[in-house]
Order: structure tokens, then C-alpha cells, then sequence
């Protein structure tokens, strides 16, 4: 990837597995795959991109988290599990960094557009014969306070935000977007 695109300044880390299962039942299989899609290709994109950002004493990292990177959840091991570590990697490689004007931060989006998601509701719509709206409501009560999803293109913003130089005083944080999730 270094060689196709040559020095990277920018590096968003934002691949994702999602396995539901109660631990006792979760495959080993499974749990490998989380760690290494959500965890260690984040790794590996940072120990790659650091060198030439370092060199060019400048750069920026996000790592997308989730919001189960800051609150447990039943049947979601693998998911919790990388999600809380991605947030202890990005504040260990934000304090490595500190000297080269490179920031590393994580961005903890709740529940959002996704095609997972939009199937949900669109059985919601269905069964209980309700409106959009009222679907994510019903989906996000007792979760996110503003109940309704997060829209894709505020994680876009503040993505873009932290990207920029005058985020230069930002790193090692992990800023949720979540609609008040995280506040209860």
C-alpha cells in the first residue's frame, strides 16, 4: 500500500468485523478475525505510515472506534474487545508521536446509517407498521438519547476536523459522536 500510494499524511483506519454471540459460543475463528481486522490492520497501517511521517515531521491518524470501545455489550466480545484496544493504541501512538507534529486520535461513532442497520429498520417499518422515524426511535431507545442514527457525513466533518492543522492540540483522544450515548 506504502509503494501504490507512496507517503501517506493521513491515515484513517476504519475496517471493521462484527460477531454476535454469546462468548461461550463465540468460534475461535471468529474471535481471530476481530482482532485482526479491527485491531492489528490498524497496527499495521501505523507502523508502516510512521516512518515517512516522521520524516516530513508531520501527520494525522484516526482510528474509527465505536462507542463499544467506551461501554460493554452482551454477545459482542471480539467487537468490544478491539474497539477498547484500538483506543488504548491510538493514545500509545499518540504519545510516541508528540515531538513530530503527528496526532493520533480515535473517533467513536454510535449507531449509524449502515446497511446492518437500514435492514433493522426496514423490519421494523414492516412488523410493527411504523414510520422511519418512529423505527429508530424504537431501535436506539435506552441507547442513544437523540434517537435517531448518527448521520455518516458529522463523522465525515469531524474526521476532517481532526485532519486539519489547527487540530494540532488534539491527540491520543477519543471523541464520541453518539448521540448522548456516552453521556448516560
Amino acid at each position: 500500500m506504502m509503494t501504490a500510494f507512496g507517503a501517506i499524511d493521513i491515515l484513517i483506519n476504519n475496517a471493521v468485523v462484527r460477531h454476535v454471540a454469546a462468548i461461550e459460543s463465540m468460534s475461535a475463528g471468529d474471535w481471530d478475525e476481530d482482532l485482526a481486522v479491527n485491531l492489528s490492520a490498524a497496527f499495521h497501517t501505523i507502523r508502516f505510515a510512521l516512518p515517512g511521517m516522521k520524516t516530513r515531521k508531520w501527520g494525522r491518524i484516526i482510528n474509527v472506534s465505536s462507542i463499544y470501545g467506551l461501554v460493554g455489550a452482551t454477545n459482542r466480545a471480539g467487537y468490544v474487545t478491539t474497539k477498547t484496544a484500538l483506543i488504548g493504541l491510538t493514545r500509545a501512538v499518540a504519545l510516541e508521536t508528540t515531538s513530530y507534529d503527528i496526532t493520533c486520535n480515535a473517533v467513536c461513532p454510535g449507531t449509524s446509517a449502515t446497511p446492518l442497520h437500514e435492514s433493522s429498520l426496514a423490519t421494523l417499518c414492516e412488523t410493527q407498521s411504523l414510520d422511519r422515524d418512529a423505527a429508530e426511535r424504537l431501535l436506539l431507545a435506552g441507547k442513544q438519547p437523540t434517537g435517531r442514527l448518527v448521520a455518516p457525513d458529522g463523522v465525515a466533518a469531524l474526521i476532517v476536523s481532526l485532519c486539519s492543522r489547527e487540530s494540532r492540540d488534539i491527540t491520543g483522544a477519543a471523541i464520541p459522536i453518539d448521540g448522548g450515548w456516552s453521556a448516560m
